[in-house]
């Protein structure tokens, strides 16, 4: 009788330590489950550049909806060197122009063509000008979608003879449009128009960064 009580106890001991193990298990999977299914969902809302005009803060992977502004505000500047800051170089100048129509819509276009048709372009290399742009501060609101921004700055316009210092204001729409080489911060430049391209100073010695 004894024996058989010993084998019984044995046999419930098992069992418990099988049950046990068996809850231990479902428990790790279920844990592995749910952190996988947490990184997952993390590195997707992720973004990593290798190339390209991107901040470092997203090369680095940071999270995409937290710097979204930090990117359209990256984005707008870069239109504005691309378009507005000017070397007298024939090369250089397609070249830009080139990457700054690939993030904007015809608007932009528009206002290629129109300079170019007025020799804008051809003047400023044979005259030797180089055009410097600063930009002052760049409001964008979130809160309407096609997102509208708002952006201040200044034009130089250096010359052999002197300088001229413009002020420019302009307004555009974002959209949001699949990430390219080409638009690496994910917007697509809507609506451009300068609404302010007024002297501020002419034939000035002034400080210009």
């Amino acid at each position: 009788m004894r024996s058989l009580a010993n084998i019984e106890y044995g046999v419930k001991t098992l069992s418990v330590v099988f049950i046990v193990v068996i809850v231990c298990n479902l428990a790790t999977l279920g844990f592995a489950y749910f952190y996988t299914n947490m990184f997952v969902e993390k590195q997707n809302n992720k973004i990593y550049a290798l190339t390209g005009r991107v901040p470092v803060m997203i090369a680095l992977g940071q999270n995409v909806k937290e710097n979204r502004e930090a990117e359209a505000r990256a984005e707008i500047l870069d239109i504005h060197n691309l378009f507005f800051a000017i070397n007298p170089d024939h090369g250089e100048i397609r070249y830009n122009m080139s990457k700054a129509l690939s993030m904007c819509d015809a608007t932009l276009m528009d206002k290629y063509k129109q300079l170019e048709h007025n020799d804008y372009y051809k003047q400023i290399c044979d005259a030797n000008i180089r055009v410097q742009y600063k930009c002052d501060s760049c409001k964008i609101d979130f809160g309407v979608y096609p997102y509208t921004a708002v952006t201040y700055g200044k034009t130089c316009i250096n010359r052999p003879s002197g300088k001229t210092v413009r002020r420019l204001v302009t307004t555009c729409e974002l959209r949001n449009v699949a990430r390219t080489a080409k638009i690496p911060h994910g917007f697509m430049i809507e609506n451009f128009q300068i609404v302010d391209n007024t002297d501020l100073k002419n034939n000035t010695d002034i400080y210009y960064e």
